[in-house]
């Protein structure tokens, strides 16, 4: 965690450092993570109204409205075997999933892939780069992410990283980042050594996050995907309001989207 001074009162603010990432698209996060992914909570609905007339009552206007909702949860965690993972995110599990999606959620109303709102992902990365600038022991970790509002700042370059999918236009998403909760050496868990916790967060609420920069931003550089990925800096003013620095924010306008545009529609 570093530190700068406030220009107008000489007060100090603390400048935590929080990886994100800018989009909670299952889609994505499915082809991004795959098999590193060991803890998945994702969920969506679709709702449709079929409307007729009644045949002997038509000449009085009466009409008849169904509506039906199809939801679809994913409430996954990675099982293991005598050999290994017996339930891997492999890419034909990953296939197996969307095809599901495409099958209960798709409606001839939507121009857009259905897509589920990841709320919660747990991934695990091996990665000696991490380790370097940890007491580690070893070069695996589990990384905890969860969804929380996108802040003001981030609201619209959420929207445009995000365009063409149709995730807050069609699908009725809440505009949500998925920021990096917790980092934990797997072998310091097992072992029960330590609590193995290198970096630790509450949420928007928790006004004192554990976040050492290096750690911080190695994560972005080299597990995080570029064009989703982001250090969020928050400040903590008072020792009682945590917010997101807007001047410390990366610049992230000329970053690579998907198809399409905000300009097309793709609005919350």
């Amino acid at each position: 965690m570093s530190e700068t001074s406030s220009e107008a009162s000489g007060e100090v603010h603390r400048i935590a450092q929080i990886p994100s990432l800018l989009t909670s698209s299952l889609r994505e996060l499915l082809e991004t993570f795959g098999e590193d992914i060991i803890r998945l909570q994702a969920h969506g609905s679709v709702e449709t109204t079929n409307r007729t007339a009644v045949d002997d009552l038509r000449q009085y206007g009466v009409s008849r409205e169904q509506q039906t909702n199809q939801r679809l949860a994913i409430e996954y965690e990675q099982l293991y075997g005598e050999s290994g993972p017996a339930n891997p995110l492999t890419s034909d599990a990953c296939e197996r999933i969307l095809s599901e999606l495409d099958a209960v959620l798709d409606t001839d109303r939507s121009s857009v892939d259905p897509d589920l709102t990841v709320t919660s992902m747990l991934i695990r990365i091996t990665d000696e780069r991490l380790q370097e600038v940890t007491p580690a022991q070893s070069a695996e970790f589990d990384l905890l992410f969860v969804a929380d509002p996108a802040e003001p700042p981030l609201r619209e370059p959420t929207k445009r990283l995000n365009a063409g999918r149709g995730l807050y236009s069609e699908l009725g998403f809440n505009i949500t980042n998925l920021n990096l909760r917790s980092v934990i050496e797997t072998e310091a868990k097992y072992h029960q050594q330590s609590d193995g916790q290198y970096l630790s967060w509450g949420g928007p609420d928790d006004i004192r996050p554990r976040t050492p920069d290096r750690l911080a931003i190695r994560i972005n550089d080299h597990v995080l995907p570029d064009t989703y990925g982001m250090l969020k800096p928050y400040r903590v003013t008072d020792d009682s309001i945590l917010e997101v620095a807007e001047s410390n924010l990366d610049d992230i306008a000329d970053r690579t989207v998907t198809t399409g545009d905000i300009a097309s529609g793709d609005e919350e």
